[in-house]
This record gives C-alpha cells, structure tokens and sequence, in this order.
C-alpha cells in the first residue's frame, strides 16, 4: 500500500486535476476501517424513497420530519448495545413508518437475520405486509436481495409471501397475536410487536403471546437481539404498552422554548406549576397559578374561533405558536426520567403534540369535542396524549375521597351522633386489616379507625387473631361497643380458620362473610346463610357490586353545605393513611360482551384494594343491624332504615340527657 501510494504521488505531476482529486479520495477510503457498520437512521437518509403511496409528500426519506425518530431508530442499529425498546405513543408521529420499517430495510440491507413482525390479527399482518413493507422494498432498491422462486417444479412457493418474506441470509415472518403455532414457529433475532395494547391476554391453553413471543429471542440473548414493544396504550389498568414503558428508562422528548431556550417536554395544558416570575402568574378568585402547555380559551374554541391556541414555556412563561414546532423539534432531545429496571431497555412515551401533520387546534378541538364523555375522553388521552386513560365510569378519583378525610377528628373517636358501630375485617396470609366505623341518621358514616395487625393468619392461635378479638370488645369515648363485626371469610385455606374464629364468639356478634356478584335477577343486597357443623352460626352473603355501586355513588357526592348532609357522606379520621384513600381508587366498572352478545357491567381491581373491600363489608354490616332492629325491636315485616334511624335517633337523645 505504501509503495502505491508513493509511485502515485511521483506520479501526479502528469496526471490531471480530476484524476488527482479521485486519488485522494481513494487514498482516504483505504484508511477507513471497512467494518464499520452504517446505522439504520444513515441507510434510511441514504436509501429510502417515500412515494405518493405512503406520504402526501414523495421525495427521499429524511428525519426532519419526525426528529424524534432517529434516536429510537438508531437502538435498533448493529452497534447498538440496546436490545428492548418500548414505544408509547400517540397518533400521526409517524413512528411506525420512521422506526420499524426503516429497521427491516436496514436488516435486509446491512444486517439480515431472522425476523418476527407481530400483530393483533391476520387480516392486519396481510395488510401490513402489502401496503408498507412491499413499497419499502421497491422503493430502497431491495428487491435483487428477496429470495426468488424455489426452483422445485412442484410447489408454487416463493420467498415473498403475504405471511414469509425470505432474503439473503435471513427472513421475516408476519405473524397474528392470536395464534401460538405461528409465534413458537422459529427463533429469530429481531422481534417487533406492534400495537400492543389490541392484543389478546392469552391464547387458551398457551399463555400469554407476548411471552410466547419473546422466548423466541432467547437464543439469541448474547447475539444482539432486538425487541420492539410498540402501541398507542388503552386503559389504563390493562394497558401492556404502559407496563413495558414503565420497565425502562421512560424517555420524553424535550424541546427548547424559542423565546428563553429552556427545554421542556410538550404538555397539554396544566393549570399551575410554571416556574416563570410570580408578576406573569394568573390571578383568579384571588388565587394565584402558573400555567403552562398547551393553552387556549374555552369558550372562543366553542364558538369556533382557536386563534387562542397557543403554548406557554414553563419557564419564562413567554407564548408560542404552532409554527415554532418544526424548528425547535430539530433541536429537542431525548431525556431519561428514570433508571431502567432492565439492562439494555429503553422506553419512549410521545404525544402528538409533537406531530408536524396534527396542528394544535385540532387537540384543543379534540379534548372539547370529548367533553365528559368517557368514549372520547378515551380517544382524546389515547390518540392525542399517547397516555393510558384511567376510566372512572362508576369509580372515583382519588381527589375525590381524601377530599373527606378531616384532619381535626382523631382516631378512636365516636362523634356525638352516631348511633352505632360496625367493624369489618379483611383477611391476607400475613395480616388481618380491619376499620371501625360509625354511623349515624341516613347512612352518615365516619371511619374511626383503619387498624393492621401482622401475623401467621393460617394459624387460629397467632397474635393477631387475638388483637382482632379485642376490638369487638373496646369501649369507646360515648360508652358504645361494636354491634356487629363482619369478617371476610375468604374461598380457599383461609374459610375454616375465619369459621373456627367467628364460632368463639358466644354471643355470636362476629360473623364470617362471603363477597359474591350479582346476576340480573338479584333483588336483596345480602343474605344469611346457616353454616353446617356449626352451631347457630350464620354466614352473611353478599353482592358485592351492589354495595360498591352505592359507595361509588357516596363518595361522589357534591360537598356538603353547612352541616346539611346528603344521605351518606362519609368523613375518615385524621390518622387515615394516603394508601388507604388509593385503594379507595382502584376498582372501576367495566363494559364486556357476553358471547351471546349481552352486555354484562362488572367491578374490575387495578391493585390491592383492601380499603375499598372494607366499606363494602362495613356497609353490609350497617344494614345488618337495620334489619335487626327493624325485626326485634320495631317488629317490623321488612327492613326500613328511615323508622330505625329514627328510633335510634329518640333513644340516644335519651341517653346523651342521662349522661
């Protein structure tokens, strides 16, 4: 080489200019290493056409229009030591179209191996498969590179298929979600799963499909495999893009303020939490806030009009209007919020507050359009936001009951109109959670007490079985004891302790209970239920959706006006913890479709939910008591809670005049 070199340098002074220049270029290019591998961001810029059929603007492929793309395309670079990457996100980012495709035309081109295109259904593989990923093959000068027609006479199969697409050295399968033969089919190196969130939970018999998927990279572990988790996410309880996003590193783009250059990711508008000077805060019904997102005027955007629509900087609190948004994407960033709890992982989350084909009148338009209908809700957080939406149909916020926690009424004390005391009890492996309540004139409730004690539940003779014993036997600041204690009696190992503890009670005060779901002919809340072996002993069976149905509707109530109650406003002690108001939180009412295509509405739980399960139990218990009083003491043919709360209303006046 070096001899080369130097009889072409002696040389030059009978060469011509052009024949010298590609001399030098030529002898730059020997000392560029040859295994250095182009990324995938380059081969796109470089080697893919976008034609009319894929974008409303044909030309070669460039990431200007969707900057945020290229950082993601690049993990699925050889080089790259990333090997999982979850997306979530929201509509026309074009992510689909800049990341995944231009990662099989990279693959085909730089780096064949085999491959898996994973999707929620057949007819969405096929479709896939012909609309996009042919046009990318014709249009980045591919298609020498896919196999040919098999060369036995006897069989028509050719390596392009609407399901098998063969090349040099590798393949990509195009598989649906719903069926295990196709995803255990064959290991493969790089595996993209796309939207996510419309997949099944399980294929019968098989598991998850997801797992089923993944295990298929497995050999593959040490050999750089890729993984592409990528969805716009649904509810947020059953969301599995949300729960890969969450896995790792939660990126967000940030993008610098044209005004200030702070950098910040794009938000819809929040109504405080600007870190602009307090002389630029909004002032309103004598509260100061900061502002910041996405703002617009309300009732102008109703009429039609959305010139108000711009966005605030969160930190110098200066406007900015849509147009802004293609030059400060150029120089936005990706950031980390936080550490990956898997090597290798990356997670993105983007909105499309960020798309250059979706003007931000259209979100505003959007998210008034929706109202407080919870279908569009939904559209507005899932397309609009790229977020999960916490469906609060028949459930409530968490707002909205910590709203009725009282921090001057402490634990343990009975206010002076309760007419008497309920304490329900939840049963876990290692500890027993119970709640005193007590209740007053139509349904007013407080909760007094919130009280865990840990132990070996599976063993009727451990503490805690004693410390809960205890409580039914406390003597509280009016001289009241708990009239009745309801404990859960579980389904399983746990049902014959809960018996054998309830059977010690004598006087037959503590009774075990069972939590059942109503059909469409139940009519009664709860029933009792003798319970065989055991003397005397009842078992209190109730519905549990009904009673959740009528504590949703107790804690959404309108806040009280002076000491004006609604029927059944319920007020917690001040010792009640913050966990205990989000159990309160993670039940909703969810639509389903039976096969015969009924609707069937049922509770589904999002996480633990003690808290909740407690006040259903305590306001069976309450209504217990009613049925009791309305039968022994009234004489009563049928419960009636407004002739008991009036009795116990008379007697204790009568008692508190004693004391």
């Amino acid at each position: 080489m070096q001899g080369k070199r130097q009889k072409n340098i002696m040389s030059s002074a009978t060469l011509t200019k052009n024949e010298q220049i590609d001399n030098i270029f030529d002898a730059i290019e020997g000392l560029i290493p040859h295994n250095v591998l182009i990324s995938c961001p380059d081969w796109a810029e470089n080697n893919r056409y976008m034609n009319t059929k894929v974008t409303g603007r044909a030309g070669n492929f460039s990431f200007k229009n969707a900057p945020y793309c290229r950082e993601i395309a690049d993990c699925f670079s050889k080089n790259n030591p990333v090997q999982q990457v979850a997306i979530m996100k929201g509509v026309q980012l074009g992510l689909t179209t800049s990341v995944i495709e231009n990662v099989i035309g990279y693959s085909i081109d730089n780096d064949p191996c085999p491959m898996m295109f994973v999707f929620p259904t057949d007819v969405d593989a096929e479709n896939y498969k012909k609309l996009k990923i042919d046009n990318l093959i014709d249009n980045a000068n591919l298609r020498d590179k896919i196999a040919p027609e098999t060369d036995n006479k006897n069989t028509r199969r050719t390596g392009d298929t609407s399901k098998l697409l063969e090349f040099i050295n590798g393949f990509l399968i195009f598989a649906s979600c719903r069926k295990g033969n196709d995803l255990r089919r064959t290991n493969v190196k790089k595996l993209f799963l796309d939207e996510l969130d419309a997949f099944v939970d399980e294929i019968k018999n098989e598991g998850s499909p997801i797992e089923i998927a993944v295990k298929r990279t497995d050999s593959y572990v040490e050999k750089g495999r890729k993984i592409c988790y990528n969805s716009t996410p649904v509810l947020a309880h059953k969301s599995k893009i949300n729960e890969f996003y969450l896995k790792g590193d939660c990126r967000k783009y940030y993008v610098p303020c044209p005004h200030c250059g702070g950098m910040q990711e794009l938000v819809f508008y929040k109504s405080d939490g600007g870190l602009y000077p307090d002389e630029k805060a909004t002032i309103k019904n004598k509260v100061k806030t900061k502002p910041y997102g996405l703002i617009f005027d309300v009732k102008e955007c109703r009429q039609g009009n959305y010139e108000s629509v711009r966005y605030r900087c969160m930190h110098c609190g200066e406007d900015f209007k849509d147009y802004h948004k293609r030059t400060i994407l150029q120089d936005g960033e990706w950031r980390a919020t936080q550490q990956s709890k898997i090597p290798f992982y990356r997670s993105y989350h983007i909105s499309a507050l960020y798309s250059l084909t979706k003007p931000w009148w259209n979100i505003v338009f959007d998210f008034i359009d929706a109202g407080t209908n919870p279908k569009k809700l939904q559209s507005f957080y899932n397309l609009d936001l790229g977020l999960p939406f916490e469906d609060r149909t028949g459930g409530v916020e968490y707002q909205t009951v910590h709203r009725l926690k009282d921090d001057t009424m402490q634990n343990n004390y009975v206010p002076p109109d309760a007419l008497f005391l309920t304490c329900c009890a939840d049963i876990q492996r290692d500890r027993i959670e119970c709640e005193i309540k007590a209740w007053g004139d139509r349904y007013r409730c407080w909760g007094i007490s919130h009280r865990v004690f840990y132990g070996n539940t599976l063993d009727l003779y451990d503490p805690c079985w004693q410390e809960l014993a205890k409580v039914k036997d406390e003597v509280f600041n009016n001289g009241q004891r708990i009239e009745i204690m309801l404990v859960d009696s579980g389904d399983g190992e746990l049902t014959d302790v809960v018996y054998n503890f309830c059977d010690l009670d004598e006087e037959r005060l503590i009774l075990p209970l069972k939590g059942f779901v109503s059909k469409p002919r139940t009519r009664e809340k709860y029933k009792l239920v003798e319970i065989k072996d055991y003397d005397d002993l009842y078992l209190v069976e109730i519905y549990t959706d009904l009673y959740k149905n009528q504590l949703a509707r107790y804690f959404s109530q309108e806040e009280r006006i002076d000491d004006e109650y609604p029927d059944g406003w319920f007020t917690f002690a001040a010792g009640y913890s913050d966990e205990y108001f989000r159990q309160l939180t993670t039940e909703r009412k969810v639509k389903t479709k039976t096969p015969d295509g009924l609707v069937n509405i049922k509770w589904e739980q999002h996480g633990r939910n003690e808290a909740f399960d407690l006040n259903v139990y305590n306001l069976a218990a309450a209504d217990l008591i009613i049925q009791r009083y309305s039968y022994f003491y009234l004489r009563l043919e049928n419960p009636n809670p407004r002739e008991v709360f009036k009795f116990l209303k008379t007697v204790n006046t009568v008692k508190q005049k004693e004391v």
